[in-house]
């Protein structure tokens, strides 16, 4: 499959296709488990959505180019999370099951499903291990989380985590959610 995949507003019931140096801006479109994306035009605020079965396994980055039908044109990049991810700059606390010592940390980007920390100092910590963790979003609120997880990932002194499920309606998972999206 080749790394220019173009997909555009269809207006006849095939779709008319653009080289994708006509985009002028680039954003993440996120798949939902129905293999569809959905885009919203930044100028007339038009929704469209795609089926986009059969690029969700690809292991590079695709990117399509959509031409809406107010001209605007755009390059959107396939996300394949579960959970938009958001950057962020957030100091806080961890703890380590095995461990018991709080230790600073700074969330370096948070979705509803996990977040990736920097830690300080070196940790001999194992992707498997839990962890818990605690630190205030930088919203109106100062918003306090606090979300038990385990780690998935560690490279240097960065740290994946997925979050373990929360029970519906957390209040935690609510306030990342709308912290994320914002």
């Amino acid at each position: 499959m080749e790394n220019n995949v173009y997909i555009t507003k269809q207006t006849t019931p095939m779709p008319v296709f653009y080289p994708i140096g006509l985009a002028m801006t680039e954003k993440k479109l996120f798949i939902n488990n129905d293999n569809m994306a959905v885009c919203v035009c930044p100028k007339c605020k038009e929704t469209k959505g795609f089926n986009v079965f059969g690029y969700e396994s690809v292991n590079e980055p695709v990117r399509i180019t959509h031409l809406c039908g107010c001209g605007h044109s755009q390059t959107l990049l396939l996300e394949r999370r579960k959970f938009h991810r958001k950057k962020a700059e957030l100091p806080g606390l961890c703890t380590f099951t095995k461990e018991k010592t709080k230790r600073t940390m700074t969330v370096k980007d948070l979705s509803r499903g996990g977040l990736k920390l920097e830690l300080n100092e070196k940790t001999d910590v194992k992707i498997g291990n839990k962890i818990f963790v605690e630190f205030c979003l930088d919203d109106e609120d100062f918003t306090l989380i606090r979300k038990k997880g385990i780690i998935k990932n560690i490279s240097k002194n960065y740290i994946g985590i997925e979050f373990y499920p929360g029970k519906p309606g957390n209040l935690y998972d609510k306030a990342i959610g709308v912290y994320t999206f914002e």
